[in-house]
């Protein structure tokens, strides 16, 4: 049973409609996701960085991560900001959406370890302001306070090393 199977699967990889219908269904996905993510960003704001209260755009690279402790996907990508924050490399700034009051928030963070300055942007105001309406929403700033990138959903932190890095050179 073992050899079928290895033999089935060999034959397999060598037989191109394997691959040619393998590489139509991962473009396929490639392009929902894009569309999807396009559609998200849609609102996002570019050019000039709105002010944020307490944060000096000219002394570092800034990452701005929107945010929702009600947010599934922002339990993964909190994590790594974090971290960002914890290496003091580039100024991290959040923005907590619909997340409770300031001392609901700075709880929520202690007990996940979340080591990054928020604001409470409790009435949606801010996040208006930035164009947001998708979380995580992340912006990266550069020192002259342009918006250099934009991304919504899961991402990683070395491709949000990479976009600070990018905006830093």
């Amino acid at each position: 049973m073992k050899n079928q199977l290895k033999n089935i699967f060999k034959s397999r990889i060598k037989d191109k409609k394997f691959w040619v219908s393998n590489a139509k269904t991962l473009a396929l996905m490639l392009i929902i996701i894009f569309s999807i993510t396009q559609y998200q960003q849609r609102t996002m704001i570019d050019g000039k960085a709105p002010i944020l209260s307490g944060i000096d755009y000219s002394k570092k690279t800034t990452l701005v991560y929107f945010w929702g402790s009600w947010c599934p996907i922002c339990k993964t990508t909190s994590p790594f900001v974090s971290t960002l924050a914890k290496e003091k490399d580039y100024n991290i700034i959040s923005v907590a959406l619909s997340s409770g009051s300031d001392d609901e928030i700075a709880t929520y963070q202690q007990g996940n370890d979340y080591q990054f300055n928020t604001i409470n942007d409790d009435n949606g105001g801010i996040s208006s302001t930035w164009g947001v309406n998708v979380t995580p929403s992340i912006y990266i700033v550069d020192t002259e306070g342009m918006i250099t990138h934009t991304s919504t959903g899961m991402t990683s932190l070395w491709g949000m090393r990479l976009r600070l890095w990018w905006a830093s050179i």
